[in-house]
């Protein structure tokens, strides 16, 4: 999700489809924001109307309410963010290196925004008890991007879910660094996450190389010694 441009002052000959799709996203980034800043009980529609610059009508045009705002404005991240790594998973490359690739640009997607961050994976387990459906059905997602693009040649990941532990992996650990305000760091941490991520389907020695292979110039990284 981006903020969306301003629309233009006085006569304009925009649609009314384009109109709409510009309020809409406004108002989605200004509710992923808001949210992310004051947490959702205490964020209001009015809240949402000031940062976006929308009016109150428009919003209850394009949402039922508040909730249902907020919830769209997640999903919205959420397929930019699946749209974001699985162009690089399904880029050329050895498996290995795709999945480096892949990391590398899990992490940079939140570390280039951290506001949209901590609102993607903290602020809506507030929302509601179905928050919990909605985030098992993204990491389903992820899972499955993994397992569809698997290298014949890796050794039979079975009877262990090798995807979900890789996955499971990856984002205790984002999680962990959004949650202690360190989202900026979180690129840095490419040498370790694909140490951890790689040991279900290669093992340990060989996620040693992989990891290695992703050091990169960054400092105090030793693959050959994992905490």
């Amino acid at each position: 999700m981006t903020d969306a441009d301003a629309l233009p002052r006085g006569r304009h000959g925009l649609s009314r489809e384009a109109v709409e799709r510009s309020q809409r996203e406004r108002l989605l980034d200004a509710a992923a924001r808001v949210t992310a800043a004051r947490g959702y009980d205490a964020t209001s529609v009015a809240d949402i109307l000031a940062e976006a610059g929308v009016g109150r009508e428009t919003f209850y045009e394009l949402f039922e309410d508040r909730r249902a705002c907020v919830l769209a404005a997640h999903r919205e991240l959420l397929d930019d963010l699946v749209a974001h790594v699985q162009l690089a998973y399904e880029a050329p490359g050895d498996w290995v290196e795709r999945c480096r690739a892949t990391l590398r640009a899990l992490l940079g997607w939140f570390a280039a925004d951290p506001p949209l961050a901590r609102f993607l994976l903290i602020e809506p387990a507030t929302v509601g008890p179905e928050f919990h459906e909605i985030f098992q059905a993204g990491f389903d997602r992820f899972v499955a991007m993994i397992d569809d693009g698997l290298d014949e040649d890796l050794p039979d990941p079975r009877p262990l879910p090798a995807a979900r532990l890789a996955v499971g992996a990856a984002i205790s650990r984002v999680y962990g660094e959004v949650a202690a305000g360190r989202t900026e760091r979180l690129p840095a941490m490419l040498p370790q996450l694909t140490y951890e991520t790689m040991i279900p389907f290669l093992g340990e020695e060989a996620a040693r190389e992989a990891a290695r292979g992703a050091v990169g110039g960054v400092p105090g990284f030793s693959a050959s010694r994992q905490s």
